[in-house]
């Protein structure tokens, strides 16, 4: 019994970091194909998305709220759960930038920016699904570093789209893309905050 209540929190875990993918998926193909007659539709989906990343955290909040022993300290399961919930609000609120600032075509570096942050949640995903078996895994601690790794090259990514952007002469363009550059970088901080939970936990029970 004990061991079916436990597979509901790791099995919450694991599609809060599918819906943050799906998440990241949309906005990477909004990007690649952008087309701003279609942004209002785009949002909508991505939208519903993170609706559904909310209700699995509120059930998570509840569960954990009435447990009275969870498989890891309730206080990481609720940061986890809520990291991964702001990572899927985060990729909303790029797709959500864009809309607002009225973008008519994208700059050349968001792309790779995207990318990465969709293999970051990839790699994030790796590290959730090993979260179950985390007192004798021998995989969990190679899969944390490869987030922590993809989060250093978007910090590299960043940095340049930045420097390219402070290059330009139009102040609204600077303005409008650092918020969106800014945006995808805490999407990427958000990936590296989760992995790091589950490294606490990890280290807890070495």
């Amino acid at each position: 019994m004990k061991k079916k209540k436990d597979e509901f929190y790791y099995k919450n875990l694991n599609t809060c970091v599918e819906y943050s993918y799906e998440a990241a998926g949309l906005l990477q193909d909004t990007v690649k194909q952008y087309a701003k007659e279609s942004l209002q539709e785009r949002i909508a989906q991505m939208h519903e998305i993170e609706q559904q990343a909310d209700f699995k955290k509120h059930k998570m909040m509840s569960v954990v709220s009435q447990a009275f022993i969870t498989p890891i300290e309730r206080e990481d399961l609720v940061a986890l759960s809520n990291y991964l919930d702001d990572i899927t609000d985060a990729v909303e609120d790029v797709l959500l930038q864009i809309y607002m600032c009225n973008i008519d075509e994208m700059r050349e570096d968001i792309l790779p920016m995207i990318k990465l942050l969709k293999k970051c949640i990839q790699a994030l995903g790796d590290v959730i699904g090993e979260l179950k078996n985390f007192k004798h895994s021998k995989k969990l601690a190679e899969y944390i570093i490869k987030v922590n790794d993809l989060e250093e090259q978007g910090d590299k990514l960043y940095m340049e789209a930045m420097h390219r952007l402070h290059q330009e002469s139009d102040i609204r363009t600077i303005m409008i893309w650092r918020n969106i550059y800014e945006c995808v970088e805490v999407c990427m901080d958000t990936c590296e905050h989760a992995a790091d939970i589950v490294e606490t936990v990890r280290m807890k029970n070495v």
